[in-house]
């Protein structure tokens, strides 16, 4: 029989094979029979309605078992319909509880077979029931997209209202890489409880070339045979059995049966690794994440194996939990959440946080079926583990319609305890206006609406105030690496108060301003030495010749400082204003100006140690930097504070000349002057130097305000010349600030304090060659998760979203800070002075890009499960080839070093 070829058969080249054969005996029966494919829901353009009913394959899968709950359910309400009886339930999981549903009459089965990951890794699932099942007048419903759904909403306890779903599996059956899927087939078979043994089935198979899903018919009737069925099934589980192994004795199988339903898809692509459905890794817990609280057992069957113990039970997650594992918990939370919405009201919600595996021992196997993460079997590459798709499960009768990812939980600072910690809303009672509102038609995933935003704001701010989950991550938090920290509070604030522009950028979020002079990039004197043991910074102020150059260079007075009215990039040749009044220049209130005028003063004019000059706005405030190179002076000007559009104010520029007679480095003032100005000869015989300053007048012409990235607060160096600031700090000094840095690590100027810096050593981390730690009593599995020889740091996220809330761990041990010390041979007298080193650019590098990332992304990356923290740990990790040659530059290593 085709239908019994069809439910045993191991791949989908074996369904294309009975297809092939029944074409052939149909041809030989003459032109009255032939095979008809059909589109599915007489709909040619099926394919929308087909292929977005589900976004991934373990919640499209288990529409096939919840559909089978649905049969069932209706079969008992039937039969206490029939006599007499008045069976009514507002739920599928209040139905399962009333006495008109009998559980030990319900069979609900998926059966797996084809082939096992050594020997093919190719899976088949069938669903079976002993449901009401579809009479042959009835079986179209299984091809109309919608009818079920149109059917089922007469009743409250049924669950697949909106009749979609069941084709969803189609997406993720066949091969799938390929750009046209031929082989995506879904078999179907059922009789009715009230005509029993009269049966229906038909294939339904994907035609990417025609976007099309149909179905199979014989001259547009759909197949039949009478009798019983499935018998072949349980005859292919017998054969597979292992003889030294009692099958009767370890297995439950079914008898053939004359109603229900049989629904299989072939070589299905699961998220989860193929290893046997029924066992404790894949399969079996990502579909417990789908269907989280079963009202019917199901039970899971796989012929692939020549196990004594193929099958198992589940009724979901929480029942599973509850029977006997509830000692893997360190807490249970009940919670009540009013959403703030009228359609949602107050949610039930449970909060579960499993035992960390220190605490479990030899325990903590077991509970790896419960939050397991990215499974690690050789088929699962690339598929993540339960609880890293499914922290928070939003439930509706036992399943899951929504869900919430690991990062969810880590976006609200639960870093140390977001990968054991399961989260259930159930929305039982959600009328149908609230389901519509709040999840997908898929039944998969959460709409963006208002409903949906104000429950999850509402659950964030229940879960941030949870006292089992902040007591327990700043538990596990305390116990990272060593007792002792990396970094004190004392030299944390020290830092900050020699260094108050990085103080105010972690406070206020202000970047950096350009330096007010910036030096050109010339000259050839070589960097001081440093006069104590801190590595300082050095910039060559210098000049270069005159032509731009290298070579040293006399220094000269400049002669004339006038606007530029047209300024030509790339050409020495610009329009100069030429008229009395000053010249008009456009500012935007929001942004600021650049005036440029020509001058023939030096490059290194206003920073060089002899005879220097120096530049007098009339408006100080707002000049933010200057730029004096190859004969432009390039001022950068601030808005007023007042600054509207319309409104004028005026700018003078004077730059100041020396007397060059008072310059020991000029022998003859003539030589300060450029060869082309002469110096007039004094009745003395001396000479009469000319050493008025140079003026400029502009007028600042207000203008409407720009786009918002050209605001003062937000604009950076241009990236023109060096950015040390040699005219002094636009902030005030260490020393001209009222507050000093207070040993709690509070910095008084801007009130906050410094995060929870800790640092672990190769004995908290290290594994030999067997897995077995180096140090089993320094060992810490959770160091050992996140360190190897190759990590710097681990940044654990802020709970407040503050500097002060991060908990960083600075690894003491890394490759890159040893391998310095040992190959660079540095002295032991110098070797806590690196390590300071490596210690501080650890802290500072990592708090400030976290400021940065959170200003621009905030505590996690939405829709990409990346949290703020871990790509900055990942970025500063990937600093560590580099990190030391840049904090220990190569001239300061003839001191520190043998």
């Amino acid at each position: 029989m085709y239908a019994e070829r069809l439910l045993t058969a191991d791949s989908p080249d074996e369904v294309r094979a009975v297809i092939d054969e029944l074409e052939e005996f149909l041809s030989k029966q003459g032109e009255a029979y032939e095979i008809y494919w059909m589109p599915l829901g007489s709909d040619e353009n099926n394919y929308s309605d087909v292929y977005t009913q589900a976004s991934s394959p373990m919640a499209a899968f288990s529409e096939l078992p919840l559909n089978a709950e649905d049969s069932l359910t209706l079969r008992f309400y039937e039969e206490a319909l029939a006599i007499g009886d008045d069976p009514s339930a507002s739920s599928m999981k209040e139905a399962a509880q009333s006495d008109w549903v009998d559980l030990d009459a319900a069979e609900l089965e998926i059966v797996a077979d084809g082939y096992a990951p050594q020997e093919g890794n190719l899976l088949n699932l069938t669903v079976r029931d002993n449901g009401k099942g579809k009479a042959r007048s009835e079986f179209d419903d299984f091809v109309g997209l919608h009818a079920p759904g149109l059917k089922k909403q007469e009743y409250d306890f049924l669950q697949g209202q909106y009749g979609m779903g069941s084709t969803a599996v189609m997406q993720f059956a066949g091969n799938i890489e390929e750009e046209y899927n031929e082989r995506a087939f879904k078999f179907i078979a059922s009789a009715s409880v009230h005509e029993p043994g009269e049966w229906s089935w038909t294939l339904i198979h994907d035609k990417p070339n025609k976007s099309q899903v149909e179905y199979l018919t014989v001259n547009g009737e759909f197949p039949i045979f009478d009798g019983t069925f499935g018998g072949a099934l349980t005859e292919k589980f017998r054969e597979s059995y292992p003889e030294k192994y009692d099958f009767e004795k370890n297995t439950t199988t079914p008898d053939p049966q004359n109603h229900g339903a049989f629904v299989k898809v072939y070589n299905y692509q699961t998220n989860a690794s193929r290893t046997m459905i029924s066992g404790n890794e894949g399969f079996r817990h990502k579909f417990e994440r789908a269907v989280v609280d079963s009202p019917y057992p199901i039970q899971l069957t796989d012929l692939r194996y020549n196990s004594k113990f193929p099958q198992s039970y589940t009724r979901g997650f929480r029942q599973e939990l509850e029977d006997g594992n509830e000692h893997l918990l360190e807490g249970k939370k009940h919670l009540t959440v009013d959403t703030g919405s009228e359609t949602l009201g107050e949610r039930d919600i449970t909060v579960l946080l499993f035992k960390d595996d220190d605490e479990l021992g030899d325990a903590a196997s077991e509970k790896s079926k419960f939050v397991s993460g990215t499974s690690t079997h050789k088929d699962a590459t690339g598929r993540t583990g339960v609880q890293k798709d499914h922290a928070v499960m939003l439930t509706i009768n036992g399943q899951t319609h929504g869900s919430k990812k690991e990062y969810f939980l880590k976006s609200l600072g639960y870093s140390k305890v977001a990968s054991e910690t399961v989260v259930i809303a159930e929305f039982d009672d959600l009328a149908n206006l609230g389901m519509v509102n709040m999840f997908s038609p898929s039944r998969d995933t959460l709409k963006d609406s208002p409903q949906a935003n104000k429950f999850l704001s509402a659950l964030e701010d229940a879960l941030e105030g949870s006292d089992l989950l902040t007591e327990e991550e700043e538990r596990r938090r305390a116990q990272r690496g060593n007792a002792e920290p990396a970094t004190d509070t004392d030299t944390f604030a020290e830092f900050i108060d020699r260094n108050p522009e990085v103080g105010n950028f972690m406070a206020t979020g202000e970047r950096i301003r350009a330096p007010r002079i910036r030096p050109s990039d010339g000259g050839n004197e070589s960097a001081p030495e440093s006069d104590d043991d801190n590595l300082s910074d050095h910039t060559d102020t210098s000049g270069g010749d005159e032509n731009g150059g290298d070579a040293p260079h006399a220094p000269k007075l400049p002669t004339f400082l006038v606007p530029i009215e047209e300024y030509n990039p790339g050409s020495e040749e610009h329009v100069l204003w030429e008229a009395d009044e000053p010249m008009p220049v456009e500012t935007p209130v929001n942004g600021s100006a650049t005036v440029r005028f020509a001058t023939d003063a030096q490059n290194d004019y206003l920073t060089r140690d002899v005879l220097s000059g120096t530049l007098e706005v009339s408006c100080p405030e707002q000049l933010r930097a200057i730029e004096l190179q190859d004969g432009l002076l390039t001022l950068t000007v601030d808005p007023a504070d007042d600054a509207d559009p319309g409104k004028e104010t005026s700018l003078s520029v004077e730059l100041t000349r020396p007397d060059p007679r008072d310059c020991s480095a000029i022998d003859d003032p003539t030589d300060a002057y450029p060869e082309c100005v002469e110096a007039d000869v004094a009745t003395d015989g001396g000479v009469n130097v000319d050493t008025a300053s140079l003026t400029a007048r502009c007028q600042l012409e207000y203008v409407e305000a720009t786009d918002s990235r050209d605001s003062p607060s937000e604009s950076e160096s241009d990236g023109e010349g060096d950015t040390t600031d040699t005219s002094g700090d636009d902030g005030a000094s260490a020393s001209d600030r009222e507050g000093t840095a207070g040993n709690d690590g509070v910095t008084d100027d801007w009130g906050f304090e410094m995060p929870d810096i800790a640092y672990v050593h190769e004995e908290n981390w290290r594994i030999n060659d067997d897995g077995e730690p180096i140090n089993p009593e320094e060992f810490n599995a959770d160091d050992a998760r996140n360190f190897n020889e190759h990590t710097l740091i681990h940044l654990d996220p802020s709970q407040d979203s503050t500097i002060s809330g991060l908990s960083l761990t600075i690894n003491m041990d890394a490759a890159a800070l040893r391998s310095f010390i040992v190959k660079r041979n540095v002295k032991d007298t110098w070797k806590e002075f690196v390590e300071q080193h490596y210690e501080l650019a650890m802290v500072f590098y990592t708090i400030t890009m976290y400021r940065d990332y959170v200003d621009e992304y905030g505590t996690s990356f939405d829709d990409t499960g990346l949290i703020t923290a871990e790509v900055v740990t990942q970025s500063i990790n990937a600093l560590a080839p580099t990190i030391m040659p840049t904090i220990i530059p190569d001239d300061q290593l003839d001191r520190i070093t043998e």
